[in-house]
């Protein structure tokens, strides 16, 4: 018996086509669900555009106005740290700062500002500048770290744009440091604890193991960082799945790590700006507890609006029932993206 089930349903419905004189069509779609946590998805296989849309200039240079995270409004409009924390108020690595939340939903509730531009596309953004961002999140985890026993959860995360939930166009990270996990995190805490009791293994390592072996979802990888596309998605675009296949806590991390990190997203980033995709959700999670094997992952959801009326999105499966519609299916996805992750010599080797 396979330890790791990627378990579908395929189904369909039937209806009287307008578009062909009414004649009887069906319709197939996939019920999916994910193996660690029950989460399920319905894949819809039918051929989606994604939609052309650009960035409104004039909303953006609106927004310069009161952008409190600007260079010349930082000293006045943000929060410092109080000085059991960081004596220094805020605190500072290559271009980025990272400062206090001045609406926090948790003790140690943080934004790190990227870098002194209001607005920078993807392409823009620099291998240094998630690089030298990320860490100083870790850096500000490490203070938590060392001067609080039990805050062993966290995550940094991520909304790029409106569409995505973000409040303000000048990039920003969001770093949250607590002594429980969310319910997201919960769930897969529990589904690794339920996994390791059964097999005697750490799940992720398996299940690694095992997409690697399938080759159907897996994007590529960067040192020991593993991108693939999830089996039963959490966004209307898919889901990306990241894999710290070799730290079971960003505290671990090194420099290296980000930068290999922040080269991968660059890549995913590729592909987002080739198919018009501007928006994203971020997340990465670490701690699991004493009890349980884990490490540290991450999710990658692109958003968009859908035109002419700017639709979002999210809609009452998602927000009410708590499942998600995806109208391309992982394994789709994964072949576009695979090709940005490839190194010149082998995308030279794939046209020959």
């Amino acid at each position: 018996m396979a330890r790791i089930e990627f378990y579908k349903k395929r189904d369909e419905a039937w209806l009287l086509d307008p578009k062909e004189h009414f004649a009887r069509k069906s319709r197939s779609f996939e019920l999916r669900r994910d193996f660690l946590t029950g989460h399920t998805s319905r894949i819809l296989p039918f051929r989606f555009k994604i939609p052309e849309t650009s960035i409104d200039a004039e909303m953006l240079e609106a927004s310069k106005k009161s952008c409190p995270f600007c260079p010349e409004k930082i000293p006045s409009l943000t929060p410092r740290f109080v000085p059991e924390l960081a004596s220094e108020g805020r605190i500072h690595k290559g271009r980025a700062s990272l400062i206090p939340n001045s609406y926090p939903y948790a003790r140690y509730s943080w934004v790190v500002i990227l870098c002194e531009e209001h607005f920078l596309y993807l392409d823009q953004l620099s291998t240094e500048i998630l690089r030298d961002a990320f860490s100083l999140a870790q850096d500000g985890i490490e203070r938590v770290k060392n001067q609080e026993v039990g805050y062993d959860y966290c995550s940094i995360n991520w909304n790029y744009l409106p569409q995505s939930g973000g409040g303000l166009f000048h990039p920003h990270l969001q770093v949250v440091v607590e002594e429980t996990p969310t319910v997201s995190h919960r769930k897969v805490i529990d589904g690794l604890k339920q996994y390791q009791a059964k097999w005697g293994e750490c799940f992720w390592i398996d299940w690694l193991s095992e997409e690697l072996r399938v080759q159907e979802r897996y994007i590529g990888n960067q040192g020991d960082i593993y991108f693939l596309t999830a089996f039963s998605p959490l966004g209307v675009l898919g889901e990306i799945m990241i894999l710290f296949s070799h730290r079971s806590s960003i505290l671990e991390f090194t420099l290296k790590d980000w930068e290999d990190f922040s080269e991968g997203l660059k890549k995913i980033f590729g592909f987002f700006e080739r198919t018009h995709v501007h928006s994203f959700n971020l997340s990465l999670f670490s701690g699991g507890g004493e009890s349980v094997e884990s490490r540290v992952y991450g999710r990658l959801c692109p958003r968009i609006s859908i035109p002419p009326w700017n639709t979002s999105d999210i809609n009452y499966f998602e927000k009410l029932h708590d499942e998600v519609i995806c109208v391309i299916p992982p394994e789709e996805m994964c072949g576009w993206m695979k090709p940005f992750f490839l190194s010149d010599r082998e995308a030279a080797g794939k046209k020959t």
